[in-house]
């Protein structure tokens, strides 16, 4: 059985997705929520195997819930299904690796259509040895920009800067936000081309020009681009353990 975990804050609208979900022969609630907070303490107790998310909560956001839960979330490989009214989110879903987005009022046959894909990649990662299975790191990312979304390849990156929730996107096309915290936004760039430099700041290596040392004793790195950016010397020296 899969476990599926509900979230959403409209009694009418829960009814009718528990009704979709007992319609799937191997789907099992495993809990519900109606707010971000009780869903992050539902999730955490509950396990589930499957998230179906809606937006717009009460207290925050279903990006936040998975925010909040991001050790976990990325951890476990919880699939994650965002049920909303609203199309306006579809880029930033599918930018936190959502599996697929439905708008309400969604028919069963859609809703079955999504399942079967949280059936196949479920059977996929349980398929295929945990020994075999190499470490996979983000190649580009799913921005917009004037309401069109863009596929951002990873190698035209200079650096990223911590924003509050959101990770600024520094490349050769442009500046982008994308809604993710630092630590997660490390676990998907390839280490051997990317390196923590502070709390707040990933570099890639090679658009690295020069280091130079400040005056408080950590560097500052300067950039191909002249772009400057501050770096701690713990998380420097740890990136050249890596590194060279």
């Amino acid at each position: 059985m899969i476990k599926v975990f509900l979230v959403e804050d409209e009694p009418p609208a829960m009814r009718k997705l528990e009704r979709m979900v007992a319609a799937e022969p191997d789907l099992e609630i495993s809990g519900t929520a109606s707010t971000c907070a009780g869903a992050v303490a539902g999730i955490l107790s509950a396990n589930p195997r499957l998230l179906i998310l809606d937006i717009r909560l009460p207290d925050e956001t279903g990006f936040e819930i998975l925010q909040e839960l991001d050790i976990v979330y990325r951890a476990l490989e919880l699939q994650v299904i965002f049920l909303t009214a609203y199309d306006e989110y579809a880029v930033e879903a599918f930018g936190v690796a959502a599996l697929d987005y439905l708008l309400k009022p969604v028919s069963q046959a859609r809703f079955s259509e999504a399942i079967g894909r949280v059936r196949e990649r479920i059977s996929a990662a349980i398929g295929a040895p945990e020994a075999s299975q190499p470490t996979r790191y983000a190649r580009r990312f799913l921005v917009e920009r004037l309401k069109a979304a863009y596929f951002l390849p990873v190698d035209a990156i200079r650096h990223v800067a911590a924003d509050r929730n959101y990770a600024l996107v520094h490349s050769e096309l442009g500046e982008f936000a994308l809604r993710t915290t630092m630590d997660s936004l490390e676990k998907r760039l390839d280490p051997a081309e990317f390196a923590r430099v502070s709390r707040s700041a990933i570099v890639r290596v090679a658009a690295i020009r020069e280091v130079r040392l400040s005056e408080d004793h950590n560097y500052v790195l300067v950039l191909h681009s002249g772009e400057e950016v501050a770096c701690s010397k713990r998380y420097w020296t740890a990136a050249l353990d890596r590194l060279l």
